[in-house]
């Protein structure tokens, strides 16, 4: 038993660390710093949810029904990877980027045609904040679908946005500054004011949304109050949600098989083919070794028992020579019978 459990308790451990990432924002992160009630928020709402391992996947689905998310990637989007999400975008796709303090979301976002840029420099509010000036509090709410019911971010260690076209639909607080020094404090060259935290684009038939902070998107940070009716605003209005995963940190084992075989027609008809063969073979191999056990109602298997009588009989002169006849030959009739109620 204590095997069992040891084992049991080994396997457990096995499929989580294998089904789970410990990645900042990733979609399988169920930590305080993952993003996997996103993904749950999307399913919510009814929509299909889609996990991209590559860009190629924005082609699967219909762009005027589909939003995307790219959460602070961890590395670049070459010019041919970029083409897909300008297609997808110019095409009526909605695509939401979330960076604060990486440097790949912005040759991105150039990239598309939109004249904007995340900042770099934290944002600090010493009024309107939570928990710390490094939690500021967006109070600035334009009115927009995807604000409806929102009263204010939270953010959590973001940054800002500069733009020269779009709309700022949510905007800090005028006691809002950028720490360019990164001292902590508002120092004589750092001025307050209102700064974007999230600016919508019109490219194309489509639009891009940026947000100043991935954290918004994240388990811990959707609990605050805005965060997560912002993130129900802006999928329940798309039939589709796409979680672009391509360029972030690799996913787990098991789920990368997983999202593997689910997008592999081969690979789904190799797998299923072999389980049915494997279950014919296991069917010819299973008769074939009942047919080889004693059945203990075979007529036969009680006979050849009971030719054993008299070895059984010998044996027992053998071990006890002391015994009658008689007693030998009831010893050995009561083993028989006892094995036939058996």
């Amino acid at each position: 038993m204590i095997l069992a459990v040891f084992t049991g308790i080994a396997l457990i451990a096995l499929v989580t660390a294998a089904s789970t990432s410990a990645a900042s924002f990733g979609i399988y992160n169920s930590a305080w710093d993952g993003s996997s009630k996103l993904s749950a928020e999307a399913e919510a709402t009814g929509a299909a949810v889609t996990v991209a391992r590559d860009v190629e996947e924005y082609d699967s689905v219909p762009p005027n029904e589909t939003i995307a998310f790219i959460l602070s990637p961890d590395k670049p989007y070459n010019p041919s990877t970029r083409q897909n999400l300008q297609q997808f975008v110019q095409n009526g796709g909605t695509l939401v980027i979330a960076e604060d303090f990486g440097t790949h979301s912005n040759p991105l976002v150039q990239s598309l045609g939109v004249n904007a840029r995340f900042d770099g420099h934290l944002i600090r509010d010493d009024r309107y904040n939570y928990q710390s000036p490094a939690m500021p509090v967006a109070r600035n709410v334009e009115n927009h679908s995807y604000t409806e019911n929102v009263s204010a971010l939270t953010l959590n260690h973001g940054t800002a946005i500069q733009t020269q076209n779009g709309s700022a639909i949510v905007q800090s607080s005028g006691y809002a500054y950028l720490d360019t020094t990164s001292n902590s404090k508002l120092d004589n060259n750092e001025t307050i004011a209102n700064h974007s935290v999230v600016t919508t684009h019109s490219v194309g038939q489509g639009q891009v949304v940026l947000v100043s902070d991935p954290s918004v998107f994240i388990n811990s940070m959707l609990e605050r109050s805005g965060n997560k009716e912002f993130v129900h605003n802006l999928v329940s209005t798309h039939e589709n949600v796409l979680l672009d995963t391509s360029h972030t940190k690799q996913l787990p084992p098991l789920m990368a098989a997983v999202l593997f075989i689910r997008n592999s027609a081969a690979v789904q008809i190799l797998f299923g083919g072999s389980g049915i063969f494997g279950l014919i073979v296991w069917g010819f191999h299973a008769e074939k070794i009942k047919s080889r056990l004693p059945n203990r109602a075979d007529p036969k298997h009680r006979r050849s028992h009971k030719m054993d009588a008299k070895a059984m009989s010998s044996y027992l002169q053998q071990k006890h020579p002391e015994w009658e006849q008689e007693r030998t030959e009831r010893v050995v009739t009561s083993l028989q019978n006892q094995y036939q109620e058996e």
